[in-house]
């Protein structure tokens, strides 16, 4: 015997029971009528254990809830109009008697059949919705809800299904999200690495072949494409490593003049071949907690970016000012930023002005300073001044002994 089928039968005893000691309380039955009237009591519950592993099996296979729901009502009324005409004829009803009980017995299940169609209505029509719903999903429709608001479990299953949906439905764009991304990037990296290698091959292969007229002068142009390929290279692996999340780790508290220092100095070569005057303001020390590396390599980007686009003979100036939040700018005097490309300055792979894709520029150096100086807890943002101005501002530090840089 199957565990449902003996919680039936035990149940069906214990209600049986129950209703044999409720008549002996209140009818106080003769002793010889006293096994009629067990009999009685019994004969339902012994046709309902009869009856119910077929019913559960119909029950299975139909294809309405609703219609469920009434076919379980009716019969369950069947069960019990069978029980209370047993006991009518037992007690003895007049014919008269008998006759107007079975009318009572039959408005009663006219009414269970109306009222229990109108109220498994609502409930049919909210499963039938989830299996739309369910359908339409499993064909890849995404944007489908139930639109249910019930407090039963009809009502949970639809606000599980309605989350389930929305989030498959964020995966979804996530992963297209990541796949153009990804499109983006392997384009990018092919169109910039293509110019300066095609570049590379012609300068060596005019070498080798004995027709370039200053040999020292390809070997310079290979090299500087070269360096180029080099930088782009490091931009991208400087890129993946903090798409990774590995961003700011082993800080400590610097004076961020002093990196500024070093990032003029360190850039001073290229700005010198560009014509351009380089330096550093500081009203102080100017103390945050951050990782000395990643922040001088936010502020060389920006520098980089401002002297390359910086005419011959202009400023690149860095001034750092503020004691909390820290304030850093960085000024040129360039042509500033388009203002179509404002919106999208800090994306990977954009760049002002499309031509410089070969010229060291990967379109990556305001994206990895962003990433940076948000992972540190500051802000960066296009200033409006009529250059290209860059301004970053960093929660200060209260410590001030400083940390070497």
């Amino acid at each position: 015997m199957s565990s449902g089928v003996r919680h039936l039968v035990l149940g069906l005893v214990a209600v049986v029971a129950g209703a044999v000691a409720l008549a002996s309380a209140l009818l106080r039955p003769p002793a010889d009528e006293y096994g009629v009237l067990v009999m009685v009591l019994a004969a339902p519950a012994a046709l309902a254990a009869l009856a119910a592993p077929a019913m559960r099996r119909w029950v299975s296979t139909r294809r309405s809830i609703g219609g469920v729901a009434l076919a379980v009502g009716l019969s369950s009324l069947a069960i019990g109009a069978l029980a209370s005409t047993a006991a009518a004829r037992a007690m003895f009803l007049s014919g008269h008697d008998y006759r107007m009980f079975v009318v009572v017995l039959s408005l009663s299940a006219g009414i269970a059949l109306v009222a229990g169609r109108h109220f498994t209505q609502p409930v049919a029509a909210d499963i039938h919705r989830l299996g739309i719903v369910a359908e339409a999903v499993a064909d890849g429709d995404l944007t489908q809800r139930t639109l249910i608001t019930r407090r039963d479990e009809v009502g949970r299953a639809a606000d599980a299904v309605d989350r389930m949906v929305a989030r498959l439905a964020d995966a979804q764009r996530e992963r297209e999200a990541v796949a153009g991304a990804r499109q983006h990037l392997l384009s990018s990296v092919s169109h910039d690495l293509r110019t300066p290698l095609a570049a590379t091959r012609a300068a060596i292969e005019s070498v080798r072949d004995g027709v370039a007229a200053d040999p020292d002068r390809y070997l310079a142009v290979a090299e500087r494409h070269l360096t180029t390929m080099e930088r782009l290279l490091d931009q991208l692996h400087e890129f993946a490593r903090i798409e990774s999340g590995r961003v700011g780790t082993d800080r400590a508290v610097i004076s961020l003049a002093e990196l500024a220092d070093e990032a003029v100095e360190a850039l001073m070569p290229l700005a010198d071949r560009q014509g351009v005057r380089l330096l550093a303001v500081s009203a102080g020390p100017a103390h945050v907690h951050v990782n000395a590396a990643e922040m001088s390599r936010v502020l060389r980007n920006l520098l980089d970016n401002a002297i390359r686009h910086s005419p011959s003979g202009g400023q690149v100036a860095i001034t750092i000012s503020g004691a909390g939040p820290i304030h850093l700018e960085v000024t040129d005097q360039g042509p500033g930023f388009p203002t179509e490309f404002r919106s999208i300055a800090f994306d990977p792979f954009t760049r002002a002005d499309a031509a410089r894709a070969s010229s060291g520029s990967s379109g990556l150096g305001l994206a990895i300073a962003k990433a940076l100086v948000e992972g540190h807890g500051g802000t960066i943002s296009l200033g409006s001044g009529p250059g290209g101005d860059v301004i970053v501002e960093l929660p200060a530090h209260s410590n001030v002994r400083a940390a070497p840089a």
